[in-house]
C-alpha cells in the first residue's frame, strides 16, 4: 500500500488583488487595499475606510502559503498603529481568496482580522 501524496499547501496568487477589511457594519466604511506579489516577497498599500486614513504592510511568503508581516497603520484621528501578523490564505466558497490576520501590535494587543478579495475599485482620476 502506497502513502497518499502530500497535500500541496495553498499559495494564492495575491499580486494585484483587492481586499477589504470584513466589517461588523459595512454601512460604517472598511478599508480596502491592493496587494502585490514577487517570488516571496508581498506588500500591499491600505486606503481609507472607516478609522483607516492610510497603511502599509510588507512582508515573506512561507513555504505553507502563510504571510509573515509587519505593518504601520495611520488612523483618521491621526494615531500611529503598528505591529506584525500571520496572515493565513483561504478560497470561500465563491472561489475567492480569504485571509485571517492573525495579528499583534507594538502596544501589546493582539486578535485576528479577516479581510475578503473584492473587485478592482473604481478610483477617481
Amino acid at each position: 500500500m502506497s502513502a497518499a501524496p502530500a497535500e500541496r499547501p495553498f499559495v494564492p496568487d495575491v499580486d494585484g488583488v483587492w481586499f477589504q477589511l470584513v466589517v461588523d457594519d459595512p454601512a460604517a466604511g472598511a478599508p480596502y487595499g491592493q496587494y502585490h506579489r514577487e517570488d516571496d516577497l508581498v506588500w500591499a498599500e491600505f486606503y481609507a475606510g472607516g478609522s483607516l486614513r492610510s497603511g502599509r504592510l510588507v512582508g515573506h511568503l512561507q513555504p505553507d502559503g502563510s504571510i509573515k508581516a509587519a505593518y504601520c497603520l495611520l488612523t483618521a484621528t491621526g494615531d500611529v498603529v503598528s505591529g506584525e501578523c500571520l496572515s493565513i490564505p483561504e478560497l470561500d466558497a465563491r472561489g475567492n481568496i480569504r485571509i485571517a490576520d492573525h495579528f499583534r501590535r507594538s502596544d501589546g494587543s493582539s486578535g485576528v482580522t479577516y479581510i475578503e478579495q473584492i473587485p478592482a475599485p473604481v478610483r477617481e482620476a
